[in-house]
């Protein structure tokens, strides 16, 4: 039930968190994500909830890390976390494209992970719309995770 509240509440509060931003594109940001995952023959949903920081290197190029825990919507599933770090280019004035390699740690045992994303600006703010695929290499237990998110950069 608490998660159900924390979910519930960062779903309310978010749609706000726009007001309290600036027109940023780096620096702090937070997001809710939620999406697929498959492995072994087996699809779920997934819910996740990240933070993180971008520093710009240039006009059109960005650095980052985040911290993020993901639920699989399965019984008997835990909260995976992870820890990332992104590389990324600005490809318009309001869409950038980035790499993200990082470290997962999970019931079925811990791996690094690969991926990249698309994240579109919505110009509302720091308030950005993002996609992303992640493919996990833990021994005996590959999975692959495709989701979409809602975040903002305060």
């Amino acid at each position: 039930m608490h998660k159900r509240v924390l979910v519930s509440a960062l779903l309310i509060a978010l749609p706000g968190a726009p007001a309290l931003a600036e027109e940023a594109t780096g620096g702090p940001r937070a997001e809710l994500r939620g999406g697929a995952v498959w492995a072994d023959g087996h699809t779920d949903p997934v819910l996740g909830i990240a933070a993180g920081y971008d520093f710009d290197l240039g006009d059109r190029t960005f650095l980052g890390g985040e911290i993020a825990g993901e639920k699989i919507l399965t019984d008997g599933a835990y909260v995976e976390l992870a820890l990332t770090g992104r590389l990324g280019t600005a490809v318009s004035e309001k869409g950038s494209l980035f790499l993200a390699s990082g470290y997962t740690f999970t019931h079925h045992g811990d791996g690094p992970h690969l991926g990249f994303g698309y994240e579109y600006h919505l110009g509302h703010g720091g308030t950005y719309l993002a996609a992303e695929y992640r493919h996990l290499f833990v021994d005996h237990h590959e999975a692959n995770a495709v989701t979409i998110g809602i975040g903002t950069f305060f």
